[in-house]
């Protein structure tokens, strides 16, 4: 649907922008138009511009034209310029139209009309303030020494990124904003992941709009069960779901990667120098996660898995890309997250990790269902 609505507004922008060039035939003069009479006057007969002022004024019905169809090109080519190339044409053609209104004034009711969707774009491209930071009690976080059965690539890891201690955490809080994609709309959002490797996670995430909370999801993976809360509804109960959350858990723990180093509850298996994979515990069983290092700075660039996506379809691959910026004691300024499914081809989740806290006390926190 959001395809064929964004068919649709090019070919409308299109037409708008050709109309335009009315204005050009009729006020150089090039030809005579039966509704766009030739004048010198604006503004009902109050603003004479003379024969050199109305051809100057015809360049601007040609400047937006132009305005209007290279922004219909560059949405049709998925470029982001679009918006703003939109909305400076819409507003000269307002402004050309309200000269002209008594020839025009239809074209300023579809100018409106640009203006309101415009409003709705921009909207979804206000990127929203973070969450507050979360205030909990925090405890000390010990280091303990790098086993020496860890697979090359995970060793390389530990030493490029803690050096010869690695630190325990025993909880994690995870915040950052990005977009998320709902039912085919990409909206900006602000997330935040609560861990407690022991027991679970939760996920808080806003979409918004103009930074006013659109959409509120509460997730929550806890003791081998998962919650998961929408406007919409609440899925529970569905043994897909619980086992999907788990694997979804270990994957995020790259954000702090000492864990894979410290639990000893998971076993590593090398593929090669920048691959293995990690085999995680769940319902008594296993699950695998494969993981692949960046040959020249050792950190983890993708985790990828078979997973379900919900109750009704089988496993599909999913993976997460990493890379981070800066940093310092261990942990990276910045981490960019990217979350794709294999059959939709591209991130339904974008992800800039900006805050991250360890070992705080989260036992309340990971239960409630706001920020």
């Amino acid at each position: 649907m959001l395809r064929t609505l964004t068919i649709v507004l090019i070919v409308i922008t299109t037409l708008h922008g050709l109309i335009h060039l009315m204005g050009l035939v009729a006020y150089w003069p090039l030809g005579k138009i039966a509704s766009l009479p030739y004048k010198t006057v604006l503004l009902g007969g109050r603003l004479e511009v003379g024969a050199s002022g109305m051809r100057f004024f015809s360049l601007l019905w040609l400047l937006a034209a132009l305005g209007f169809v290279a922004a219909a090109v560059l949405l049709a080519l998925g470029r982001d310029l679009w918006a703003p190339l939109m909305l400076v044409a819409v507003l000269l053609s307002l402004a050309l139209c309200i000269l002209d209104w008594q020839a025009a004034f239809r074209g300023a009711w579809i100018d409106a009309a640009f203006l309101v969707a415009l409003f709705v774009v921009f909207g979804f491209r206000v990127q929203p303030t973070p969450f507050p930071n979360y205030n909990g009690r925090t405890g000390p976080v010990k280091t303990v020494p790098i086993p020496d059965d860890l697979p090359t690539p995970v060793e390389r890891l530990m030493h490029a990124t803690y050096g010869d201690q690695v630190p325990v955490y025993t909880s994690a809080v995870i915040s950052g904003r990005g977009t998320v994609r709902f039912m085919g709309i990409t909206l900006p959002a602000r997330l935040r992941f609560i861990h407690i490797p022991e027991q679970g996670y939760r996920h808080y995430i806003e979409a918004t709009f103009y930074n006013i909370p659109l959409i509120k999801v509460n997730e929550q993976y806890l003791n081998g069960r998962s919650r998961f809360a929408l406007p919409f509804g609440v899925v529970e109960n569905e043994p897909t779901q619980d086992s999907a959350a788990n694997q979804g858990l270990w994957a995020e723990m790259v954000a702090y990667p000492a864990i894979y180093a410290t639990d000893a509850r998971l076993q590593w298996e090398a593929l090669d120098d920048n691959t293995a994979i990690l085999h995680i515990p769940y319902d008594g069983e296993e699950q695998d996660l494969t993981m692949h290092f960046d040959p020249q700075s050792a950190a983890i660039n993708r985790v990828e898995t078979m997973r379900y996506r919900d109750a009704k379809s089988g496993k599909i691959r999913w993976w997460g890309d990493m890379s981070e910026a800066g940093g310092q004691n261990g942990q990276p300024a910045q981490q960019h997250w990217e979350i794709t499914w294999e059959d939709e081809g591209t991130p339904w989740l974008i992800a800039n990790i900006e805050d991250m806290l360890f070992n705080a006390d989260v036992s309340t926190y990971i239960q409630q269902t706001s920020y």
